[in-house]
């Protein structure tokens, strides 16, 4: 993001690299754990290993998504927290971009 892209600038209480950025919580698929509303903060230079919570952006969809990478060998899941989720786990199948991995949560704003 360029300067001014962002609706709100808010620093994050951890260390971070600077291309850190926060983002809030859409949506019931992480809950309880992660409630709709809640901001969290981002950093795409964290490495996504196995059970660390992730944005990513499947490569056949516009929108990003937030869930739980499971590395089984070399086949990878996204996995919703919500045990009530009609997908309890999504298989990455085809190309998908891990935008960052979650270093911080942080109260609503």
């Amino acid at each position: 993001f360029a300067p001014g892209d962002a609706e709100t600038w808010l620093n994050c209480p951890v260390p971070c690299s600077a291309s850190t950025f926060a983002l809030r919580v859409q949506g019931a698929s992480m809950e309880p754990e992660f409630p709709d509303g809640e901001i969290i903060f981002v950093d795409p230079h964290v490495e996504p290993r196995n059970k660390r919570f992730v944005i990513v952006r499947l490569n056949d969809d516009q929108e990003s998504t937030f869930k739980q990478l499971i590395i089984e060998g070399p086949r990878r899941y996204l996995r919703p927290l919500n045990p009530h989720w009609p997908d309890p786990i999504i298989e990455i199948n085809g190309e998908a971009t891990i935008c960052g991995v979650v270093i911080f949560r942080g109260a609503s704003v």
